[in-house]
């Protein structure tokens, strides 16, 4: 889980702009909280704001520091970062994270409890200046590294480590010592940098997912959630299924597609291609060994009346469909992780209502949060503009956030910070956001 986000120096934030999913004293809706340590973890959270406030730019930072942890760069290439251009243009960006992970068997006697790290990092677009990683404690933080420019001092399971060692004289200035040491998976330091790769996952508005179709083909499971969960939504779809088609309309050149097939005679299995659009068809091979192209439909049911006669069916491509049943239908497979009792994931989704009802939105959060207790361990965070959510008795003041730009800066404030000025747990929260007063909406 993550619990803590710290940002600086980053596109519309400069200040310093802390986000927490530590819940505050609050009761309501306390049986869904995660209970770790002393603390009590929100599962949800909500962040409003007017455009341009700073929203996308919150998950783009989250987004930048897993890219800069993960991924392998050349020697000399630029790092993804980009600064607060008025104020900050020739400063590091700063990115600070607090998360929570499951410990591992035989990791310094790991018992399968929680643990919770301190990540810190500073770059610019040329040299990473400033890293931290820490295991934090019920009372201290024990440092693993700390990287100042091109020194690097090592602690604790990492002092004597000869691998560690190494990594740490050759780190290159626009790599983080996180992702050298964490890639090899050993101790702590890999399960922090697994986290990242593995945990964390960012969706946004035209994110697709990639897998519905070879899910959908292999696993019956799945298949039979999704024609559920959009049967529920009201969406018109009764069933995702595959229909035969051409093997000429397939966009894919002869030559490719003959490597393709003799691939499929030696190794098995089958390829999923795009083919335009929303569409996506399964390559394969018959029993026979005959090769068979199948494109991914909806099929909708009409009744005209009572009677067998009076219904029929008829089917779309994924491409026909609206915009909001294709966005709900890239979504699902979000909720069945994150409904999973023994998911560990951090869904962060930029306007999850993108194309949405507001009905389906609202059934969407609701459906991930039932059920929840102190043990489970996974979270959404979500921007939104989707302002019914505050009426709809699923969140809690601490739960919502709102960015606001101020003077050329974006900030942060938790809804339940303004309790000062009225907004308690039994507030109109939509009438207090509403009216201007807390900030977030736009200056009209």
């Amino acid at each position: 889980m993550l619990r803590f986000l710290r940002l600086q120096n980053w596109k519309s934030y400069y200040e310093p702009v802390e986000f927490t999913m530590v819940a505050t004293r609050e009761r309501r809706h306390g049986n869904r909280l995660a209970r770790v340590g002393r603390s009590r973890i929100l599962p949800v959270t909500a962040i409003y704001g007017a455009n341009a406030a700073g929203k996308s730019a919150l998950v783009d930072g989250l987004e930048a520091l897993r890219e800069i942890v993960l991924e392998a760069r050349r020697a000399g290439a630029p790092l993804p970062v980009i600064p607060h251009l008025p104020q900050g243009a020739e400063e590091p960006t700063l990115f600070a994270v607090e998360l929570i992970v499951p410990d591992r068997d035989g990791d310094d006697g790991g018992d399968g409890k929680d643990r919770v790290f301190y990540y810190e990092l500073a770059v610019d677009r040329r040299r990473v200046r400033h890293e931290v990683l820490a295991q934090v404690r019920a009372r201290t933080e024990e440092l693993l590294f700390k990287r100042a420019e091109d020194r690097v001092d090592l602690y604790g399971e990492l002092d004597d480590d000869e691998r560690a060692r190494a990594h740490a004289v050759v780190v290159a200035p626009n790599e983080t010592l996180l992702g050298a040491l964490g890639a090899e998976g050993a101790g702590a330091v890999g399960t922090v940098w697994d986290w990242f790769a593995h945990r964390l996952n960012i969706i946004h508005p035209e994110s697709a997912y990639l897998h519905l179709p070879a899910r959908i083909d292999a696993d019956a499971v799945f298949a039979q959630a999704m024609n559920s969960g959009l049967t529920r939504a009201d969406t018109g779809i009764s069933e995702m299924r595959f229909d035969e088609m051409k093997m000429g309309a397939l966009p894919v050149k002869a030559e490719h597609l003959d490597d393709l097939l003799e691939y499929l005679r030696e190794k098995g299995g089958a390829f999923a291609i795009d083919v335009g659009g929303a569409d996506h068809a399964i390559l394969s091979l018959t029993d026979e060994g005959e090769p068979v192209a199948r494109r991914l439909v909806a099929v909708h049911n009409t009744e005209t009346g009572p009677a067998p006669e009076q219904r029929s069916a008829f089917t779309l491509p994924l491409r026909e469909e609206s915009d909001g049943t294709q966005r709900f239908m890239n979504l699902l497979p979000i909720l069945f992780q994150l409904r999973d009792e023994d998911s560990r994931s951090v869904f962060v989704v930029d306007e999850l209502e993108n194309s949405m009802h507001p009905k389906l939105t609202e059934d969407f959060i609701a459906s991930f949060l039932e059920g929840l207790d102190a043990g489970d361990r996974r979270q959404l965070i979500f921007t939104t503009h989707e302002i019914q959510l505050m009426r709809s008795n699923l969140l809690r003041r601490d739960e919502i956030w709102l960015a606001d730009k101020v003077g050329g800066q974006s900030e942060l404030t938790r809804m339940s910070d303004f309790a000062d000025i009225g907004v308690r747990k039994d507030a109109d929260l939509l009438s207090f956001y509403m009216s201007g007063r807390l900030g977030g909406v736009p200056r009209i």
